[in-house]
């Protein structure tokens, strides 16, 4: 990696279980698992013990320490996680998150060392009964904020184990396999589609009370009734004794249970003092029982994913309590269905998470682009939320202004009738029967009638455009990268020049007869006319220093650029001028101050945009002041001010386009709580664009323009769309689809009879007729 790379971001991949936690590390394609620092071991025992001087002592050393202290010790925390009674450690009440966070903590202590940086980002699975709602998903997530790692999601623990390698050869895709996880204290099961990529849950299910401990309780009670096996302490025994019985006495099971997963018998000395021999088939006996609980959840959970066992490519054990042979053994006949299992069942889970984990890009959401010609509506309800009782307008239907499209009751038990502004059809419902939503949810997409086909009047495959306009004779002139052509009717009628132009930005004059392309950093401009003639111009008046800026050039006339320059950009005196170059001559001729504002400035990189054409002009531009814009006359004469239009605090916003008859149209990115309202609602990233108080919601705008006549602005859209709108009310009037990539360019004609749109390696020619207000 280069010293100036950024390191790729890590994640954390944390398997919590009720008796032991693995942990792994995903670094892009790099896994590592997480080893516990005080044995080595790649398991970390899900206990806690008090230290005795108000800290928490985590895993293996909680271990090392239960028998000496057993009040101070805890376990299984996991059963308790979601409850609201507090758990008593040493005597003191721990709320289970706080003890779940306690081991988190731990985990992500050892991957800050191994990182070097503390993680963030953290991937927990949780069993497949912590269904939605469950509150003991947001416990999870609550605990591991505790623990410093704030980015954390959540992954369904069956599903995980479907993304781990399973011994021999993988599944294939299109395989359906049926996940079978027998843990320490839940049992879970998932249907899986396996898929190239990413794999498809077809459905899951749990038992909550079905684990590897519930088969310890069954061989422990086995045990008081056929052998002595408790320690016996005296009548008068303190709590302490009793507690160091009980921890002795569970471990021996488990030790017992372990040993019958590689032998038929096994033989042990009993805490109490007394040989104990335990065959294989009386814990095959006593989890079977257990086993059938699972098959039958197995069964359940296939009919509703609506599965045949024929149709199952194989079932796949996971958990540490399906190491045992006893588990095999039982589910390969009732199930029919062949058995395999992962090349290490009890870190299927953490491997598995860890593998979908690396897959973060696969998962990645790209904003959804609302159709051209819908509008999101929403209705505001008194109290600010109402319960929506369902739609009276089904979707697919039309519908005229004033009718009721659904009912509502509002907080207050009041029934609301929600109608229609406007003509339209629904395209969909958002909210179902019975939800609640709140003021200004998106509720219904509905779409107004249009025109049966808006088609344009030519099109054309362009690759290369970088800039068009109108001649007064009313055909369409563009600059591609070697050439300018001029065409008519959608035929091409000469090649007017050869170019040979470089990176910078190219722009016509308003009357299509000059190409101007600037090259601000090299503080010039190339001026080339049709007839083949170019002329370098300087852009910086004569005397200015240096560090002279050019922010902006473009041509008003043939012979004509209006600049903007900053003077003493690195200083507190920096001031922003306009000023007239002529191309011929060469002389400048200041017009205009425009104070630097600190404000305004900070708004874009590197500057926002101060200065434009008036659409229907000819040499008037529009220059953006603090607090106004100015019309300014550079197409003759020393230049001028014509007029003043007072304008809105910035906010956020840029001037876009101006009309010599006063209308300014202003862009302004949405903000954050509009930011989440359309993301929820699946909208793309979006901006207003206002002309005096009336406002559109529209995706992210290219570029706009007034007609020259003013009453209406077309606006292009990344979407390769483009809106037209009346430039007094914002009421679109029609949609133009253009390409499916962004509109770069848009030009009127003259007389506002066309519109031309390029972008996307085409460019299409509109007639004005189809959108007049």
């Amino acid at each position: 990696m280069s010293p100036t790379e950024a390191p790729a971001e890590a994640v954390l991949v944390v398997d919590f279980g009720t008796t032991t936690t693995q942990a792994a590390l995903v670094e892009g394609d790099s896994i590592r698992i997480l080893h516990e620092p005080a044995t080595g071991a790649v398991f970390w025992p899900s206990s806690v013990l008090a230290d005795g001087a108000g800290g928490l002592l985590v895993g293996s050393p909680a271990e090392r320490g239960k028998r000496l202290r057993p009040s101070r010790y805890r376990s299984e925390i996991k059963r308790d996680l979601g409850s609201t009674v507090p758990l008593l450690v040493d005597g003191t009440p721990y709320p289970a998150t706080e003890l779940v966070s306690a081991v988190l903590r731990a985990v992500a202590a050892e991957a800050h060392r191994m990182l070097g940086r503390p993680p963030r980002h953290v991937l927990l699975t949780v069993p497949a009964a912590y269904g939605p709602a469950d509150p003991r998903r947001d416990a999870m997530i609550r605990a591991a904020a505790d623990a410093g790692l704030d980015r954390a999601e959540l992954l369904v623990e069956p599903v995980a184990a479907a993304y781990a390698h399973p011994v021999g050869a993988r599944f294939a895709a299109g395989d359906v396999i049926l996940v079978h996880d027998f843990g320490g204290g839940t049992f879970d099961a998932a249907v899986v589609r396996i898929g190239a990529a990413q794999h498809e849950v077809l459905g899951h299910a749990s038992l909550e009370d079905c684990g590897g401990r519930d088969v310890d309780a069954a061989l422990l009670q086995y045990l008081t009734e056929h052998h002595s096996v408790h320690s016996e302490a005296p009548g008068d025994a303190d709590n302490v004794k009793a507690l160091r019985g009980g921890i002795a006495t569970a471990d021996f099971v488990r030790d017992l249970k372990h040993g019958l997963s590689t032998t038929l018998q096994v033989e042990d000395l009993s805490p109490s003092g007394d040989v104990v021999l335990l065959e294989r088939a009386v814990l095959d006996t006593l989890a079977g029982k257990l086993l059938d609980r699972t098959v039958e959840c197995c069964r359940d959970l296939l009919a509703k994913a609506d599965v045949r066992s024929e149709g199952l490519t194989a079932v796949l054990m996971v958990g540490g309590s399906s190491r045992s042979p006893v588990v095999r053994e039982h589910l390969e006949p009732l199930l029919g269905v062949p058995v395999r299992h992962p090349e290490d069942p009890q870190l299927a889970v953490v491997k598995g998470a860890a593998t979908w984990a690396s897959q973060a890009p696969s998962r990645d959401l790209r904003p959804r682009l609302r159709l051209p010609g819908t509008e999101p509506l929403a209705w505001t309800v008194p109290g600010g939320s109402a319960v929506f009782l369902g739609p009276v307008v089904p979707e697919g239907e039309s519908y005229e202004a004033g009718d009721v499209l659904a009912e509502a009751r509002s907080t207050e038990g009041t029934l609301h009738r929600l109608r229609a502004a406007h003509a339209g059809e629904v395209r969909s419902w958002h909210r179902e029967a019975g939800g609640r939503f709140l003021s200004g949810d998106w509720l219904v997409t509905a779409v107004e009638p249009t025109p049966d086909v808006i088609v344009p009047l030519w099109r054309a495959t362009m690759s290369d455009v970088r800039a068009i306009g109108w001649t007064r004779a009313g055909t369409l002139r563009m600059a591609k990268q070697k050439s300018v052509e001029e065409w008519a009717e959608g035929q091409q009628v000469r090649r007017l020049a050869e170019l040979r132009l470089a990176d910078g930005t190219t722009r016509f004059d308003p009357g299509g007869e000059a190409v101007v392309l600037t090259d601000l950093d090299a503080r010039t401009a190339a001026v080339q006319t049709p007839g083949g003639h170019e002329r370098l111009v300087g852009l910086v008046p004569h005397n200015h220093p240096r560090s002279t800026r050019v922010l902006e050039a473009l041509p008003v006339s043939p012979d004509r650029l209006a600049v903007t320059i900053m003077t003493n950009p690195d200083s507190s005196k920096r001031k922003v001028t306009l000023w007239v170059v002529d191309v011929l001559g060469g002389g400048s001729r200041h017009v205009l101050d425009l104070p630097f504002d600190n404000d305004r400035d900070k708004e874009s990189e590197p500057h926002p945009r101060r200065l434009g054409l008036c659409s229907g002009s000819r040499g008037v531009v529009w220059a953006a002041k603090q607090g106004a814009v100015a019309l300014i006359s550079c197409g003759v004469g020393p230049g001028r001010v014509l007029k003043e239009i007072p304008s809105p605090p910035t906010g956020g916003r840029r001037i876009a386009a101006v009309h010599p008859d006063g209308r300014v149209a202003a862009v302004q990115p949405r903000g954050r709580f509009w930011s989440r309202f359309t993301a929820i609602a699946g909208m793309s990233s979006s901006e207003t664009v206002s002309v005096g108080k009336s406002e559109l919601t529209t995706p992210t705008t290219a570029a706009l323009e007034f007609s020259p006549d003013g009453r209406v602005l077309a606006i292009a859209l990344q979407t390769g769309w483009c809106r037209i709108v009346d430039s007094k009310t914002c009421v679109p009037l029609a949609e133009l689809a253009h390409s499916p990539a962004p509109i770069t360019h848009l030009a009127w004609s003259h007389d506002g009879t066309r519109l031309a749109l390029a972008g996307g390696g085409k460019v299409s020619v509109w007639s004005g007729e189809l959108f007049r207000p």
